[in-house]
This record gives structure tokens, sequence and C-alpha cells, in this order.
């Protein structure tokens, strides 16, 4: 009676362990994603109001959601933006921008090392050092947001020299 007792009890208790381990696994599941590289790309984001942006880079990532560039020259309406590197999220439609950001139109040349591009509102905003020349004008500042269309810049912290 008590072998017998035992071996019900042993039976029990693997059966409770092997539920246990299926309930780890399920909790703990390992989610890989492949991660695809291409060279001398070029991908296309439209925004909200129907802006197309041209993007174009040196190597392209792709890992799950996020999209990393080298070596960038994005355009769009009249505006040219070059950095080191851009990381697209493609859920929220934006770009982080890295390393000598460029932001060049019709009389504007904007630089800074980050910036970030919301596609849908057509916004590019940042942090850091600015230096901005519109026309004859030259500002230094820290922190900015350029509004594409209609153009619009807002500086913080402004230094500014002008020609006349």
């Amino acid at each position: 009676m008590k072998t017998l007792l035992a071996h019900v009890s042993f039976v029990i208790l693997s059966i409770s362990s092997l539920a246990y381990i299926d309930r780890l696994r399920e909790e703990s599941k390992i989610f890989t994603e492949e991660m695809s590289i291409a060279r001398q790309v070029g991908i296309k984001v439209v925004g909200e109001g129907g802006a197309e942006w041209s993007i174009e880079g040196r190597e392209l990532f792709s890992l799950g959601r996020l999209v990393r560039l080298q070596s960038v020259f994005m355009w769009s309406r009249g505006y040219v933006v070059k950095a080191d590197q851009v990381v697209i999220d493609r859920h929220t439609n934006t770009a982080d921008l890295k390393g000598n950001v460029e932001i060049r139109g019709e009389a504007l040349f904007v630089k800074t090392e980050e910036a970030k591009v919301n596609f849908l509102k057509d916004t590019i905003t940042g942090g850091g050092d600015v230096f901005l020349w519109r026309g004859t004008n030259y500002v230094e500042g820290r922190g900015f947001r350029v509004r594409l269309k209609p153009l619009r810049v807002i500086i913080g912290s402004v230094r500014a020299k002008h020609d006349i």
C-alpha cells in the first residue's frame, strides 16, 4: 500500500511539475526578429497630408519596426535633409536623425547634430545646438522646431546676427 501511494504521489508530482514548466515556457517566450541589410537604397514615406518624402542611403538595416539608414539624403516639398544616420520607426512614422544634420530649403539652412522628423505633421525638431541661416541673417540657438508647410521656424535661446 505504501508503495502504491508513493507511485501515485510521484505521478501527481510529475504531472504538476510538467504543467509548471509549460507555464514558465509560455511566460518567458523569446521573440526573434530577422535583420536585413541592403546597400544603395531609396525608400518613400508618405505623411498625413499626402506629402511624400524620398529617402536615400548608403546602407539600410531593417530590424522589426525600425529601419536604420547610413549616409542619408532626404527630400520633400523643396527641402533637403542630410545626416550621417537616420532611424525610422515605421509604426509612429517618425525618424531620428544623428550626426551632421543639415536642413536646406529656399533661403534656409539649418545645421545641428541631432533632430527628429515627424512625417505625419511635416515637422523637424531638435534639442541641441542649432545654426540657422535665412537669407543674410544668421542665428545660433539651442533647441528648434521647423514646420515645413507653411514654413515656420522656432528657435530657443537665440543669438542672432543680421546683415542689412
